[in-house]
């Protein structure tokens, strides 16, 4: 008889809310998003009965931040890794009934692909690796949070550590619009480690004026900033970059995309 899986290691919340996490440090954002949010352009959007599609929805913390500023708005979230949607289909469960989890990474073609997954650091899972940008952004993270060369030594000790690679399914978001029969997108939100010109591009050219806001995290390597806003600014967007304090001196990006007239 096969035993039960274990059940998820859950943290509170400032609000007590438990959330199950892979790792404690997962609950480290939740101050962020409720403090200077980087989504707060493609929330500023929404309104209940709207879809919000969650590429790279991680434990769920975005997708209970958009319930929260937006009753009533229902998320489509997808999350690739094992552990990582374990937890994610468990807060779903229990704290937002409006959200949908699938255990698929979104990209141009279907099929599979590998993934690769640290444990210590379960928010940079991805299907697109790149070990030097990896070292790159979380070296510039180190930087601005001050941290001693000791807790430096014993973080890249560390960083690696456990590491798993295996094969994912990989989804179009045009056969997800397709299947889910969704034509109106409130806001299209991307967190997925370098793979964000993929998912773009698996939407159909008739699809995209169903889109009203693209929030995603870009990363500057090979051009892939420059072509996310190109591809954005193509399909009628006017769009803003910034970078985060946290990440000042590596690749990571944020592109929010507005439609005219959203």
């Amino acid at each position: 008889m096969t035993a039960a899986p274990p059940e998820p290691q859950r943290v509170a919340l400032p609000d007590g809310r438990l959330v199950a996490v892979t790792n404690p440090q997962d609950v480290l954002v939740w101050p962020s998003l409720n403090e200077d949010s980087p989504y707060a352009d493609g929330i500023a959007g929404l309104r209940a009965g709207d879809i919000v599609v969650d590429v790279g929805a991680h434990i769920g913390l975005t997708a209970l931040h958009f319930t929260d500023q937006v009753p009533g708005v229902r998320v489509l979230a997808f999350e690739p890794a094992r552990r990582t949607h374990a937890c994610l289909a468990d807060n779903a469960a229990r704290l937002m009934p409006g959200v949908r989890v699938f255990a698929a990474a979104l990209g141009a073609e279907p099929g599979t692909a590998e993934l690769t997954f640290l444990p210590n650091h379960t928010m940079m899972a991805t299907i697109v690796s790149d070990d030097a940008d990896d070292e790159r952004n979380m070296a510039a993270v180190l930087d601005n949070f001050g941290v001693d060369d000791d807790t430096r030594e014993q973080f890249w000790r560390e960083f690696r550590e456990g590491a798993e690679r295996y094969p994912v399914p990989v989804r179009t978001l045009a056969d997800v619009l397709d299947t889910e029969g969704v034509t109106d997108v409130g806001l299209l939100k991307i967190d997925v480690e370098r793979g964000e010109l993929p998912v773009l591009r698996g939407l159909r050219a008739e699809q995209w004026t169903g889109i009203r806001r693209v929030v995603a995290e870009v990363h500057a390597v090979d051009g892939n900033l420059d072509a996310v806003v190109e591809l954005l600014h193509a399909q009628g967007f006017s769009t803003k970059v910034f970078q985060e304090d946290v990440f000042a001196g590596g690749s990571v990006h944020i592109v929010s995309a507005v439609r005219p007239g959203a």
